[in-house]
C-alpha cells in the first residue's frame, strides 16, 4: 500500500506542477498499475485528442461568423432604423404658380341666316340674324367710293344699332377701259384701302384683300368691279374679338356675284 500511496503522490505532483515527459521509472510504474487494474487511464493533456483542442476554437469562429452575418442583415436593410426611427427631411414646398389669365377667346358672332340681295350692284350674300338692311338707291359712278352708310350709292347692312358699330358696306361698277388687276389696285389704294393686300377668290373672282385688320375686299368678274367692306367700331373691345378677320371671311364666302343683273342705266326719280 506504502507504494501504490507513493505513486499516487508522486503522480499527483506531476500533473500539477512536473516537467512535460514522465521519468522511465515512473512511467514504467504507471504501466504495470495499468494492467493490474485493467482500467484504461488517459494520464496528461499530451495524450488529448487534437480534435478536443480545435472544438473551442470551431465553436468561437461559428459564433463571430453569426454575429457578423445577423449584424449585416440588419445593418444593411433599407428598413433598419439603428438608433431609432429614421426622420425624414420635410418635403420642400412646391412653389405656388401664379394664375395664368386665359386668352379673351372669339364670341359666337350670329349666325348668317339671312340674304340680301342688291337692287342694283347685281350681288347678294348672307348676313348675321337681327341685322336690318339697307338698299342703294342710285349707280356708283365715281373712282372711288367713300363707304359710310350715309351714301345711296352702297348697299348697307348694319347691326341696328344708333352708333351703327356692325356693319357690311358694299358697291359695283363697270371697270370699263381699266384692267381687272389696276382697277382692284385703284379701290385697294382708296379711302377706303389697305396699307398691304393679298390675293383672294370670292365666289370664283379674284382680287385682293386687306392683311390684319384691314377688312375690304376688291375683285371683278365680267367686267364688273366689287368692293366690299366690313365696318367695326374701335369703341367696343368685344365686336373685334368676335368680327375679326376669320368671320369677315365667313361673310365673304357667302358672297354670290350676279355681274349680268347689276342694273346699267340710273333708276328713275321717284316722283
Amino acid at each position: 500500500m506504502t507504494a501504490h500511496h507513493d505513486l499516487d503522490q508522486q503522480l499527483t505532483a506531476f500533473l500539477r506542477d512536473g516537467p512535460d515527459a514522465l521519468p522511465d521509472e515512473s512511467f514504467d510504474a504507471v504501466r504495470d498499475r495499468t494492467e493490474q487494474t485493467r482500467q484504461r487511464v488517459v494520464i496528461g493533456p499530451w495524450r488529448s485528442p487534437t480534435v478536443s483542442k480545435l472544438l473551442p476554437i470551431g465553436l468561437g469562429v461559428a459564433a463571430v461568423i453569426g454575429v457578423l452575418f445577423i449584424g449585416s442583415r440588419f445593418i444593411g436593410s433599407p428598413s433598419s432604423n439603428v438608433g431609432g426611427p429614421a426622420t425624414q427631411p420635410p418635403a420642400s414646398a412646391a412653389p405656388s404658380e401664379a394664375p395664368v389669365s386665359a386668352a379673351p377667346s372669339r364670341m359666337s358672332a350670329p349666325p348668317l341666316t339671312q340674304i340680301f340681295t342688291s337692287p342694283l350692284h347685281g350681288i347678294s350674300m348672307s348676313y348675321p340674324e337681327g341685322w336690318f338692311a339697307q338698299a342703294a338707291t342710285q349707280l356708283w359712278t365715281a373712282d372711288t367710293i367713300p363707304f359710310d352708310f350715309s351714301i345711296p350709292q352702297a348697299d348697307f347692312l348694319h347691326d341696328g344699332e344708333a352708333s351703327f358699330s356692325l356693319n357690311l358696306v358694299f358697291a359695283s361698277q363697270p371697270i370699263g377701259a381699266s384692267t381687272p388687276e389696276d382697277w382692284v389696285a385703284q379701290q385697294m389704294a382708296g379711302p377706303e384701302g389697305c396699307a398691304a393686300t393679298e390675293p383672294i377668290t370670292v365666289d370664283g373672282a379674284t382680287g385682293l384683300i386687306g392683311v390684319g385688320e384691314c377688312k375690304v375686299a376688291a375683285v371683278t368678274a365680267d367686267g364688273r368691279g366689287y368692293v366690299i367692306l366690313a365696318g367695326i367700331s374701335p369703341d367696343d373691345p368685344s365686336n373685334a374679338t368676335t368680327y375679326d378677320r376669320a368671320w369677315f371671311e365667313e361673310v365673304l364666302a357667302t358672297v354670290q356675284l350676279h355681274p349680268e343683273d347689276a342694273v346699267e342705266v340710273a333708276p328713275s326719280a321717284t316722283p
